[in-house]
């Protein structure tokens, strides 16, 4: 695990770099007493996160919901404050269900998760957990008044980026006032996207580093700002691997998200690569970097002093509350600036609706992606742009996969989910999704190139997947099928995946 360098703190970081998974042994021992249950909820539940939005969109939960991982104090404060409302089944169901995850998130607990699979995951949507053929895992988490820490052993069969054992999913947070401060390896998904993530997702594996985030997203005290609503906010630094064309770059982050309106949600993205070996990182490099001044050919940026490679922009959800919820929503990222608005964008656009069934719900997503600059709003596409940089050259990725939207660059996705809920124990997942990778067809994987696709490739997938889960266990088996005309990286052409995971806690 590495961390960056940044404000000058260049000791205590290189200490934690090198301590960081001692430290965190250590602090799974040694946490003691208010968390009292892990600080939040991770990208990894879709049926947690169906349930959070069946209240959020009918305006009982009034805390933003876009931004992952979710802090469960605003949550469950909102969920305690309307349970004893009148409300429909399937909102009772959502209490229910919510408060049954957090109970089983206040204690100390060990848990144990393997994964076995004929091929790799090569695209990933919200919820997926498993990206190797073959994984395991032991994790211990450790709850206090005001800690909380996990320390995770992570064993990988055959894995794509030649790593077999790693601590991704560890953390030590601490929390000061209404903030949570973090070191750790955690994933992000950043805005409402249910499959295309366009500036941070779970595609690839998460970066270990530093954040620091809101605990609970009460709004403003002060009434100039009241207006904004519930907000949260989030920061993050983070080292990349030292195998890049710029070893040890770091990855900054910042992410505002806040309901001003009941029925609507608005969140402002912006990520950067920065420093690295052979690149200026000092403290006036990384100011330059946050005020924008990073355009090569203005106020004396040039080649040699520019700071780094930023993607930035806003995404929205807007809730349709009445027989028949629904949501609209979407997300767009610039891959440059221009009159201090992002420019050179890609684009997801998203609408989802709920059916409430006697005992059951159907929540059905249409959504699709573009990430090939310019193409959605000028009709004519910009290749080799997005997720790419001339001196960043092994791209917007993170040990071969994307950090962005899991098709990569130049890619367009558009996919139709069905999630039936079947009950409390029960889901079923069919999704059917039409790929058009790496459209140009040009570039090298992990060198100016869409690492998904090897040249361009046009076709379809599908995915059935069953999941069970009560009393401390999840299970969950799949079919997963790509179309011979799809070449991804580590998949074999037109075969397909039967794929199962198994998870335990107690």
């Amino acid at each position: 695990m590495a961390l960056p360098v940044t404000f000058g703190a260049s000791t205590l970081l290189r200490f934690i770099t090198n301590h960081s998974s001692w430290l965190l042994g250590a602090a799974t021992l040694l946490l003691a007493g208010s968390l009292q249950a892990a600080p939040w909820i991770t990208p990894d539940d879709a049926r947690l996160r169906h349930h959070i939005h069946v209240l959020a969109d009918a305006a009982l939960i009034r805390v933003p919901v876009n931004t992952w991982p979710l802090m469960w104090s605003g949550v469950i404060s909102e969920v305690k404050r309307v349970k004893n409302k009148s409300l429909t089944p399937a909102q009772r169901r959502a209490v229910v269900y919510i408060e049954q995850a957090f109970d089983r998130e206040t204690e100390t607990n060990v848990s144990v998760g393997y994964a076995y699979a004929e091929q790799v995951n090569p695209i990933r949507g919200f919820g997926d957990s498993r990206r190797d053929e073959v994984q395991g895992y032991l994790a211990g988490e450790v709850i206090g008044e005001r800690w909380a820490g996990k320390l995770q052993v992570n064993n990988i069969g055959d894995p794509l980026d030649g790593e077999y054992t790693h601590y991704d999913g560890s953390y030590l947070t601490g929390l000061w006032g209404n903030w949570a401060f973090t070191v750790g390896a955690i994933d992000r998904w950043w805005g409402p996207a249910w499959e295309s993530g366009l500036i941070l997702s779970n595609s690839a594996r998460p970066v270990p580093g530093i954040s620091f985030q809101r605990n609970n997203s009460e709004p403003f005290s002060w009434s100039w700002l009241r207006w904004i609503g519930p907000w949260q906010f989030t920061a993050f630094a983070g080292k990349l691997e030292s195998d890049r064309v710029i070893p040890d770059a770091k990855l900054v982050g910042a992410r505002l998200s806040f309901r001003p309106l009941p029925w609507l949600e608005l969140g402002a993205s912006r990520t950067a690569q920065w420093g690295g070996k052979g690149r200026p990182q000092a403290f006036s490099s990384f100011k330059d970097l946050v005020l924008g001044n990073d355009n090569r050919g203005s106020s004396g940026v040039n080649l040699n002093n520019e700071p780094g490679n930023q993607l930035a922009g806003f995404d929205w959800r807007i809730s349709i509350d009445g027989k028949l919820p629904a949501a609209i929503y979407g997300e767009m990222i610039g891959e440059d600036e221009a009159g201090y608005q992002p420019s050179k964008r890609i684009v997801m656009l998203g609408i989802d609706t709920v059916i409430a069934l006697p005992n059951s719900e159907l929540r059905l997503v249409f959504e699709t992606a573009d990430t090939a600059t310019r193409r959605f709003d000028k009709g004519e596409a910009e290749y080799n742009v997005a997720y790419e940089h001339s001196i960043y050259r092994s791209g917007y990725r993170f040990r071969n996969r994307p950090i962005g939207a899991s098709i990569d660059n130049d890619s367009r996705a558009h996919h139709v989910v069905l999630d039936w809920l079947m009950d409390s124990q029960q889901s079923l997942r069919l999704r059917l999704s039409q790929f058009d990778l790496n459209t140009d067809g040009r570039g090298i994987a992990f060198a100016n190139g869409n690492s998904v696709s090897f040249g361009g490739s046009n076709d379809y997938s599908a995915t059935l997947k069953y999941t069970y889960s009560a009393a401390g266990w999840r299970a969950s088996v799949a079919y997963e099928h790509y179309n011979d005309g799809l070449q991804l990286r580590g998949l074999d052409t037109g075969d397909d995946t039967v794929a199962a995971t198994m998870e335990y806690t107690w």
